[in-house]
C-alpha cells in the first residue's frame, strides 16, 4: 500500500532542478488545463525557470517551443540588464545578463554569462543592439560580419557583406516590420574609391531573403545607434552635430524611410547643445529623452502616445547627481525597479540607483570590473530563429548556461563616486 502511494506521489509531480538546489513542484494536473491558461501561468516565469521548464517533460517542451507562446512571453518578459565590458588591449571580453529585484533596502540579482562556445557566435564585438530579444552584433575591423542572434536559445546567423572593398558606415540596427512579419538588418557604407559618390548610402538586409538592397543616401550626421531604442517598429536617436540638433531622427522598418519626431515643447533653441550628451531609448515601453537642466539635475521625459508631440511629460527629475568628474558625465536610465528606484548607468564606471522619494543616488556592487563597460536594458526572449529566420543557414552552439547564484547588494548608504569607480 505504501509502496503504491509513493509511487502515486512520484507520478503526480515533475521536478525542475534551479541553480541554488531548491526544487520548483510543478503538479501534472497543470497540464489539464486549457492550453492558453497553461500559456499564461509559465508566461510570467523568470526566463531561468522558463528555460528550465523545458527539461520537466515533453509537453511542456512542445508548450515553450511554439512561436506563439514565444510572442506571448515576450510581451511579459521582464527587463534586464545586458552588460558588455570595454576592457583594455589583450583583455578578454564579457556579455552578462542580470535581473535585478529590489528587497528593502538591498537588490537580489541574478547573473548569466554568455560565451562564443554556448551563446554566441563572437565576443569581439565592435556594436550592438536589440530588438524584441534577438542581438544584432557587428564584428571588428577584421571581422566584416553580421550576427543576429538569440543568446537564450544559442542561435545565430551569420550575415556577410554584399562587398568587401568599401569603407564601413557608422551604423548598423536591425528591426521588425510588423506589416510584412520581417526582420531587417539597417547598415550605412560609403561607396568603393572609385566611385564618385563620396556620401554615406544606406541599405537593408531582410532576413531570410539572402540579399541587400539600397535604399538610397543616409543621414550625413549619424553615429552609432543606440542600443536600446526600437520601439513601435522604428529606431531612434539624436544626430551628431556641433550645433545639436532640434529633432529625434528615426528609421522606420515598415516604409524603410528614414524620418524624424519632435521633441519635447521644453526642448528650447538654447538646449539643443545638450543633445550629443543627451540620451535617448525605451523606458517601461514608452519613448525616452534626458533632458540637461545643469550640471545637478536632468529630467526624463517620456512620450506616452508615440508620434504626437503632447503627449511629452515629465515623468522623472533626477537631482543631486554626483560631482561632475570630467567635462559633462552621462546618465543613462535602464531599468525601473518593482519599488520604483531607477537603475541607471554611470559614466560607463559604474551601475548606480535613484531613489525618487529620498531623491538620492546610491552605488551598486553587482558588477565590478577593472575596465569600464557598457549596461543598457535588454529583454530576453524564446524568439526562434527557426520561426523568423527561415531561409538562413542557422547555427546553433552547445548551450550552457554559467550562472551566478542570487545575492545582495550593498544597502543604502549613499557613497562618493570614487569608492566603486573602476
Amino acid at each position: 500500500m505504501n509502496g503504491r502511494k509513493r509511487a502515486a506521489v512520484k507520478a503526480s509531480t515533475s521536478i525542475v532542478h534551479v541553480p541554488n538546489q531548491e526544487a520548483l513542484v510543478l503538479p501534472c494536473r497543470i497540464l489539464q488545463l486549457p492550453r492558453r491558461t497553461i500559456y499564461e501561468i509559465l508566461s510570467r516565469l523568470p526566463i531561468k525557470t522558463l528555460f528550465q521548464c523545458r527539461s520537466v517533460c515533453k509537453r511542456f517542451l512542445c508548450f515553450i517551443s511554439d512561436p506563439e507562446f514565444a510572442k506571448l512571453q515576450l510581451s511579459k518578459s521582464q527587463v534586464c540588464i545586458l552588460i558588455k565590458t570595454l576592457p583594455l588591449q589583450n583583455a578578454s571580453k564579457r556579455l552578462q545578463l542580470a535581473h535585478v529585484e529590489a528587497n528593502g533596502s538591498t537588490f537580489e540579482v541574478s547573473k548569466l554569462n554568455f560565451t562564443p562556445k554556448s551563446n554566441l557566435p563572437t565576443i569581439d564585438i565592435s556594436h550592438m543592439n536589440a530588438c524584441n530579444g534577438l542581438l544584432c552584433l557587428v564584428g571588428s575591423e577584421k571581422d566584416y560580419n553580421i550576427y543576429v542572434c538569440n543568446p537564450i536559445l544559442g542561435e545565430f546567423i551569420t550575415i556577410q557583406p554584399p562587398y568587401k572593398d568599401r569603407q564601413r558606415g557608422s551604423f548598423w540596427g536591425l528591426g521588425y516590420s510588423a506589416m510584412m512579419n520581417q526582420y531587417k538588418v539597417l547598415q550605412s557604407y560609403y561607396p568603393a574609391m572609385e566611385s564618385n559618390n563620396r556620401y554615406a548610402m544606406a541599405e537593408i538586409y531582410t532576413i531570410g531573403t539572402g540579399t541587400w538592397r539600397s535604399i538610397g543616401s543616409a543621414p550625413i550626421d549619424t553615429v552609432a545607434l543606440p542600443f536600446n531604442a526600437f520601439l513601435n517598429g522604428a529606431l531612434h536617436w539624436f544626430p551628431c552635430t556641433p550645433n545639436g540638433s532640434e529633432f529625434i531622427h528615426t528609421f522606420d522598418f515598415d516604409s524603410e524611410k528614414f524620418g524624424t519626431l519632435p521633441p519635447p515643447d521644453h526642448f528650447r533653441e538654447t538646449d539643443k547643445k545638450f543633445t550629443n550628451y543627451s540620451r535617448i531609448g525605451v523606458l517601461g515601453g514608452c519613448l525616452f529623452m534626458i533632458y540637461f537642466t545643469n550640471s545637478t539635475r536632468f529630467d526624463i521625459w517620456v512620450m506616452k502616445d508615440y508620434g504626437v508631440k503632447e503627449s511629452w511629460i515629465k515623468q522623472f527629475v533626477i537631482e543631486n547627481l554626483y560631482p561632475k568628474q570630467g567635462s559633462w558625465d552621462f546618465y543613462e536610465p535602464m531599468v525601473v525597479l518593482n519599488n520604483g528606484e531607477i537603475l541607471m548607468l554611470f559614466n560607463n564606471d559604474a551601475v548606480v540607483c535613484y531613489n525618487q522619494k529620498r531623491k538620492n543616488l546610491r552605488g551598486t556592487k553587482f558588477f565590478r570590473t577593472r575596465s569600464q563597460f557598457d549596461a543598457t536594458a535588454f529583454t530576453p526572449s524564446l524568439v526562434s530563429l527557426n520561426n523568423v529566420a527561415k531561409g538562413e543557414q542557422i547555427s546553433r552552439q552547445s548551450l550552457k548556461f554559467v550562472p551566478y547564484g542570487m545575492y545582495q547588494a550593498y544597502s543604502d548608504l549613499s557613497v562618493s563616486v570614487g569608492y566603486w569607480q573602476c
